[in-house]
């Protein structure tokens, strides 16, 4: 469930959905991307205000409004009914705290200020999405096959190793979509720099 359908309670509704719950969201006016998620299915819209009740058939409840008096009530309903609640920025009606996620690809970043800052929190998630070292997420399926190589051959590279090998010139491979360059590259360097080696 979630209260309020502004630009917060979209990115709660795009992980929601990516994740694979059943999303009910409440609120009188919506941003269009949750528009978009009911009319594609992947949410329902419910085009009203909360009102007690709401939360009965919820496992957990996220509310982006700005009105006090709702997230208060809500906080009463989710207290009766034992459904877990978030309530953006506002840390002490909160059963738990949802992080500030960056992803791209298969990597993950999760930032928290333990409720204090969730400005800070977003500040920070701006700042890794431009980070350069990110870039290094898309090279992720080519390293996880050298590694399988590595593996298989009972090679055991040390992790200074790794770092020397994930150059500049791997990851300009990768983007080039010269995926097998880049694993060859990756693997001549590992390989020499492993004196665990058992195979050849």
């Amino acid at each position: 469930m979630v209260i309020g359908a502004g630009p917060i309670a979209e990115r709660k509704v795009q992980q929601l959905v990516a994740a694979g719950a059943d999303v009910i969201v409440i609120s009188p006016e919506a941003t269009e991307g949750i528009r978009r998620a009911a009319d594609n299915g992947h949410a329902r819209l419910l085009e009203r205000r909360y009102a007690p009740g709401d939360l009965a058939q919820a496992f957990v409840a996220f509310v982006a409004t700005d009105d006090e008096t709702v997230s208060r009530q809500v906080r009463e309903e989710a207290t009766r009914e034992r459904v877990l609640l978030n309530v953006a920025d506002v840390t002490g009606l909160c059963d738990f705290i949802a992080p500030a996620v960056v992803e791209r690809g298969s990597v993950t970043v999760a930032i928290s200020t333990n409720g204090t800052s969730p400005a800070l929190a977003r500040k920070l998630r701006e700042a890794l999405e431009r980070w350069p070292e990110l870039a290094w997420a898309d090279a992720t399926p080519v390293l996880a096959e050298v590694r399988a190589t590595l593996k298989q051959e009972g090679a055991q590279p040390q992790a200074d190793a790794w770092q020397e090998a994930m150059d500049a010139e791997v990851l300009a491979l990768v983007h080039a979509g010269k995926h097998a360059e880049a694993k060859g590259r990756l693997l001549h360097v590992l390989r020499a720099a492993s004196p665990q080696r058992v195979g050849g």
